[in-house]
Formats: C-alpha cells, sequence, structure tokens
C-alpha cells in the first residue's frame, strides 16, 4: 500500500471511528427506550473495576481506623458499601455473594467503627480479608489475592502467589 493509499485508509478509518462514536452517544438519548438501555448496560464498569475501588476503600479504611481517624474509616466503608452495590445492579450473577460478604464481613466491620474498637476493627478486617480472598478461590480467581500494601508504592495484591495464566473471562 502506497502513502497515498495508507492516508486515505487511515482517514476513512479516522471518520469511521468518529461516525461509530458519535452514533453511540446519539443511542443513549435517542432511539428507543430498549435500545438506550442495552447502550448504557453495555459500557458498565465490569466486576473487576468495582473490585479495585472496594479493595482501595478498605485499605483507606483499615489506614483510617489505625490512625484514629473513625470518621474517615467509616466514611470509606460508606464509599465500599456504595460501590458494592453497583456491582450487585451491574453483575446481578454475584449480587448474592456480595450480599453475604456485606452482612457477614462489613456490617461487623462497621459495627467496630461505631464502637471505635481498635482490636475488634482489626481482627474484624482480618477475617474480612479471608473472606474476600475465599470468594475469589471460589470464583475460580485464586491469583487474586487482597493484602494490604506493605510500604511505599506497595500493591493492594500480592503479586507473588504462585499460579498459572489459565484465566479464562466468564460472566
Amino acid at each position: 500500500m502506497n502513502f497515498k493509499s495508507w492516508s486515505v485508509f487511515c482517514l476513512a478509518l479516522g471518520l469511521s471511528a468518529g461516525v461509530m462514536a458519535e452514533e453511540a452517544e446519539q443511542s443513549i438519548y435517542n432511539g428507543s427506550l430498549e435500545n438506550r438501555v442495552k447502550t448504557l448496560s453495555a459500557i458498565q464498569p465490569g466486576l473487576g473495576v468495582v473490585m479495585h475501588e472496594i479493595g482501595r476503600r478498605m485499605v483507606s479504611a483499615h489506614q483510617a481506623a489505625n490512625g484514629e481517624n473513625w470518621g474517615l474509616a467509616q466514611y470509606e466503608l460508606k464509599e465500599l458499601l456504595e460501590a458494592q452495590e453497583v456491582a450487585e445492579l451491574t453483575r446481578p450473577n454475584r449480587a448474592e455473594m456480595l450480599k453475604a460478604f456485606e452482612k457477614t464481613y462489613l456490617d461487623p466491620l462497621g459495627e467496630s467503627i461505631e464502637k471505635k474498637d481498635l482490636k475488634q476493627f482489626n481482627q474484624r478486617f482480618s477475617d474480612a480479608v479471608t473472606g474476600c480472598n475465599a470468594c475469589h478461590t471460589a470464583l475460580g480467581h485464586s491469583f487474586i489475592k487482597f493484602q494490604l500494601p506493605m510500604g511505599q508504592g506497595r500493591s493492594m495484591l500480592d503479586v507473588n502467589v504462585k499460579t498459572e495464566p489459565s484465566y479464562e473471562e466468564g460472566d
């Protein structure tokens, strides 16, 4: 393909991408209600995106409680629960497990925040981490192991878990 042909191809590709984006935008605001809902549901974040938000909030709640910033700990837990509600709505196949996690681990964590009981909070937080990782394993995601970051720049995921690259996308 010569330069002129390549330029025309790239221009056409760019124009068609722009048209597609414009059509998608229009389908959110125009067209049948069914098509608008389908378009909106197609762009909802996956559970992985929401889990990163939940993980970040878990870490912040832990750091706040251990700094005796109980207001921030409570706020982070509230925001975490809101993110979990998004996951329950957008991924209904996971809603039952998410609600069970909330009742079993997050509600008791909230109670320890209200009591400002750091020892109880840390035990319940540890239990929640264990429960979180058990859910990952039960869903076939044992390669995802939540942990508190240790030091500056550390990940909240344990990247040293020994696994094979056998993940396949499911629902």
